[in-house]
């Protein structure tokens, strides 16, 4: 009995997937399957999935890119799939599902593979989106706009900016709404605003920072982990004592050359056209 004999079946098929997430150099491997399960791997190794309630959408196969998508769903409390409801960072996220039988077991195909590209919440579920690895060959490539502002992400390729060397370490000594604002007395060294627009990093964990006032840090959207983290503080095995709550910090931009050039010296990587008038001299009327 082979994988093709029983997927050519009209009934014997009892399929199961096997999801792999790459990004750069981490990996993360996950079944359908009740069980965590083990495949051979290359040069005699062992490669281990881990067992997950998620599932995935109807592969479609069209010429339409948005018709080409893949939705994955995930339970509310999934670590994994929470990663992705904070902003994305630049490295792509591929995603490679594999489908086998369990009649052979140590037989799959690549079912669909694809990126990652956004989540959204629904109910008490996350959704994964994906778009098939096609879809991004047929779409037409990003182009500069002409516009005043920075066209550039903050700490992206265009922006040049290297976060690692912009991070600030503080103390969280107090977090509400489920960590949505927290309190990193840290922060009140530099006016306030500083850091709106920028990242707040708690482990692996990363959240947009949406208001910065003193010492008061507001996130776009809660961060249950941090929360989670000083109610219940882990206790040093040596003194007792409880651990300290750390999280990182790294300014914002509100993309205007002025802040570009006094805030953090990187005008000649500016992506905006500060310069344009504002007439417009193809409209018929005097510009001067």
């Amino acid at each position: 009995m082979t994988y093709t004999s029983i997927e050519t079946s009209p009934a014997e098929g009892r399929p199961y997937f096997l999801y792999q997430f790459v990004e750069g150099d981490q990996v993360w491997r996950f079944t359908s399957r009740a069980t965590t399960w083990t495949s051979a791997g290359s040069g005699g190794t062992e490669i281990t999935w881990e067992p997950a309630a998620v599932a995935h959408g109807d592969v479609v196969q069209t010429s339409e890119i948005e018709r080409g998508r893949l939705e994955l769903t995930w339970p509310m409390s999934h670590p994994f799939a929470r990663r992705y409801l904070a902003p994305m960072g630049n490295t792509p996220v591929t995603l490679t599902i594999f489908r086998g039988h369990e009649q052979v077991l140590g037989e799959t195909v690549a079912h669909w593979k694809g990126r990652v590209v956004g989540a959204e919440v629904e109910g008490q579920r996350i959704l994964l989106q994906a778009e098939s690895i096609f879809s991004t060959l047929r779409r037409a490539g990003v182009r500069a706009k002409y516009q005043r502002l920075c066209r550039h992400a903050l700490y992206g390729r265009g922006c040049g900016l290297d976060i690692a060397l912009s991070w600030l370490t503080g103390t969280v000594t107090t977090a509400t709404g489920g960590g949505l604002t927290m309190t990193i007395p840290e922060a009140a060294a530099e006016p306030s605003g500083w850091y709106r627009g920028g990242v707040l990093r708690f482990g692996t964990q990363l959240g947009f920072i949406n208001g910065h006032s003193a010492e008061t840090i507001t996130l776009s959207r809660p961060m249950p982990e941090l929360a989670a983290a000083l109610a219940m503080p882990e206790i040093d095995p040596e003194t007792g004592e409880h651990v300290t709550v750390l999280a990182d910090i790294a300014p914002g931009c509100d993309l205007r050359s002025s802040t570009c050039a006094a805030k953090f010296g990187n005008l000649p990587n500016f992506g905006g056209f500060p310069e344009i008038p504002g007439r417009n001299p193809f409209g018929g009327g005097s510009i001067v």
